[in-house]
């Protein structure tokens, strides 16, 4: 577009000099040194300084010859396109000058009013093409980004479920050793003392074998629940949770779904129906209920495992090994949980469905 105006403000005065027949060697000089710069400024150098160079030949050229009077409107499209509005000024400024007492003053007006307003269009056309251009490009950067962050999470997902069946395992040892071991040892102490009292005190070694007995059928009932909360092999379901709860003898349990059952992630499927069956356990040692009220609520930003039984609670909340294996599992996946001990036992378990295609879903498959 300024290439267009130039040229024809340019065969325009190209024009009036031809009419007028006799063109001195000044004038001609002149012209020529204007066109030099004007080539010179839109092939090689972009300058404010070319514009401002120009605008003096301008000035020196219309008090020889009026008719360069229209070259204003030259410097004035440049200043404008460079925003620099003190030239755009001044430059109008010296055409009001030098058109005083002209008859040209109107139609350089005119002109110049135009060369004006195309200048103010074109700026900020191009204005606009540079913002969006930096938008576009700002877009294509974080648009790379986020394709790199993927594919590294991708690329954790697997280092991430190793992570987590690692220290599942070691929470099972931990309650194994802590637990079982340490009955077993006390069991098979007994056994060594029943079996060498045995031809001195019958009654008594009877007595410590079936004292024994008992130490060890707990032992055994303690390790069925340990195994019971080993990752399952088979998918997690909606039966597979009633199964759960229909397999728990101790007290009733009245279990209630609201919302998309199908919304929830099978990893985090899977870490509700573990922690329901760690509750479940520890229900059944230490809260003497005689109820248990569990409670899923599903909806496109979460899951909520709501468990509470009606047992007699505690003063105090000691984190042993199941309640911070359950805290541990819904911390990995982002969530959080809540314990109360007031008039009964209550768990809160809050899982985002932040991801339900993505890492998290790899978890399960990993």
């Amino acid at each position: 577009m300024g290439y267009t105006l130039k040229g024809v403000l340019f065969l325009y005065l190209i024009v009036n000099l031809v009419i007028q027949a006799e063109i001195s060697y000044e004038e001609l000089l002149l012209f020529l040194i204007i066109i030099a710069i004007q080539i010179w400024k839109e092939r090689y150098y972009n300058s404010i300084y070319l514009s401002i160079g120009t605008l003096a030949f301008i000035c020196i050229a219309v008090p020889i010859n009026p008719a360069y009077s229209v070259l204003f409107a030259v410097v004035l499209y440049d200043f404008i396109i460079y925003t620099s509005i003190s030239g755009a000024l001044i430059t109008c400024l010296l055409a009001i000058f030098f058109s005083i007492g002209d008859i040209l003053i109107l139609k350089n007006s005119v002109i110049l009013i135009v060369s004006g307003l195309l200048a103010y269009g074109v700026e900020k056309r191009n204005k606009e093409s540079e913002t969006y251009l930096q938008t576009l490009d700002n877009e294509r950067r974080l648009r790379y980004e986020l394709e790199q962050t993927k594919a590294k999470l991708l690329h954790s997902s697997k280092e991430i479920a190793n992570i987590v069946e690692i220290k599942e395992r070691n929470r099972i040892a931990r309650e194994i050793h802590d637990s079982i071991g340490h009955s077993l040892a006390g069991i098979l102490i007994q056994l060594q003392a029943a079996y060498k009292l045995h031809d001195q005190d019958e009654t008594k070694s009877m007595m410590m074998i079936q004292k024994s007995i008992k130490g060890l059928s707990e032992s055994v009932e303690l390790l069925r629940n340990t195994v019971h909360n080993l990752k399952p092999r088979e998918n997690v379901s909606i039966e597979y949770i009633h199964n759960i709860i229909d397999n728990f003898s101790f007290c009733p349990v009245q279990l209630k779904f609201l919302g998309d059952f199908s919304k929830i992630p099978a990893s985090h499927l899977e870490i509700v129906s573990t922690n329901i069956k760690e509750a479940l356990t520890n229900a059944a040692k230490y809260s003497q209920a005689t109820n248990i009220q569990v409670n899923i609520d599903v909806n496109e930003q979460y899951t909520r495992l709501y468990i509470k039984d009606n047992g007699v609670g505690c003063d105090h909340i000691t984190e042993g090994l199941g309640l911070s294996g359950m805290r541990e599992r819904i911390r990995n996946v982002g969530g959080s949980l809540s314990l109360s001990s007031k008039e009964g036992f209550l768990i809160v378990c809050l899982i985002p469905n932040r991801d339900r295609s993505g890492v998290f879903e790899s978890l399960n498959s990993g």
